[in-house]
């Protein structure tokens, strides 16, 4: 009885990963196509039963996670530089490939949970792990196609002495364009604000991320 429920788990797993090769691409380009309708289906399908939830997408957490996994294949062939491992903490980080794909899922999941946070404290809505989660479902949707971006422009400029890290630059720059358009969209909408106040509240959001995360890179390539 244990070996079938074994084996039934397993032929889950396979058609369930088997199944990302349909819905990668076609979450990637609706989210790309219409953020905004994409942002509302995120929020929508959360008061569906959990069963039900994305049927016809990935859901969002899982959409960034294939996003990160993808750069970091795409890194791997590129061969692109991994940053010195000056002290024990990036020994620990940059020493295997899932610890290395964990930090940046948490590095690029910063920027989801800040929009998020920002959103709940502008609408006066407490805290809690209920209240947290539809923004930030909706915040994955907008980050994974900025992850992957950034993450494969970030991966050209790894190559020094060709033209790849200006490569590199302008579709990091691309990226973060697209983020800060959508982004502000998407803030407009929901909080129906100007378009400055949408804007200033989205480099708000994309600044707290970068610092955030070059402080952390700043411990983790500091000498020990």
């Amino acid at each position: 009885m244990d070996f079938m429920k074994i084996l039934k788990s397993f032929e889950e797993f396979i058609f369930e990963a088997v199944s990302w090769l349909v819905f990668f691409p076609l979450t990637l380009w609706r989210v790309v196509r219409h953020p905004l309708r994409m942002a509302r289906y995120a929020d929508e399908e959360l008061s569906d039963p959990l069963r039900e939830q994305f049927k016809d997408a990935l859901s969002p957490p899982l959409f960034l996670l294939l996003a990160l996994l993808i750069a970091h294949a795409l890194e791997i062939v590129t061969q692109a530089q991994l940053p010195e491992q000056r002290n024990r903490l990036a020994e620990v980080v940059f020493g295997t490939e899932q610890n290395l794909l964990m930090y940046r899922t948490i590095t690029f999941g910063v920027w989801p949970l800040i929009g998020s946070l920002y959103l709940l404290r502008r609408q006066r809505i407490a805290i809690d792990r209920e209240t947290l989660r539809r923004p930030f479902y909706v915040q994955c949707y907008l980050a994974a196609p900025f992850a992957l971006v950034l993450s494969t422009g970030a991966a050209f400029v790894g190559h020094a002495g060709t033209t790849a890290p200006l490569v590199g630059a302008a579709i990091m720059l691309v990226a973060c364009v697209w983020y800060v358009a959508v982004q502000s969209h998407w803030l407009r909408h929901v909080l129906a604000v100007p378009w400055w106040r949408a804007w200033l509240a989205t480099l708000w959001v994309l600044a707290m991320g970068i610092a955030i995360n070059t402080a952390v890179a700043i411990v983790l390539l500091s000498r020990a």
